[in-house]
């Protein structure tokens, strides 16, 4: 069973779990002050602190990962239905679930 979902956990793993990690890692290693004196927060001239710009970018990414993810996910299983249907169509020599390399 594990096997059959392997391709689904790779796209998910890669576009959602990956992302995640990553914003979470970096917002507790990066700095939560600027430095050099600039004042923090948005607008008038202000700036985010590096640990707190990376869940902005985080939180504007994720939609984009999201729909990512479906699509690669819906990309697999078609991928997987049309492999299934071309080795299982009669007048092939294959069997099914074995691949040639």
């Amino acid at each position: 069973m594990l096997r059959s979902l392997r391709p689904y956990l790779v796209v998910l793993g890669v576009l959602w779990l990956l992302p995640a990690v990553l914003v979470v890692v970096l917002h507790f290693s990066l700095p939560d002050h600027n430095t050099g004196g600039q004042c923090e927060g948005l607008g008038w001239g202000c700036t985010l602190p590096p640990a707190d710009g990376v869940l902005l970018l985080g939180m504007m990414a994720s939609p984009f990962l999201l729909a990512a993810g479906m699509l690669g996910c819906a990309v697999v299983a078609f991928v997987r239905s049309r492999r299934r249907r071309t080795s299982a169509a009669p007048g092939t020599s294959r069997r099914a679930g074995v691949t040639s390399s």
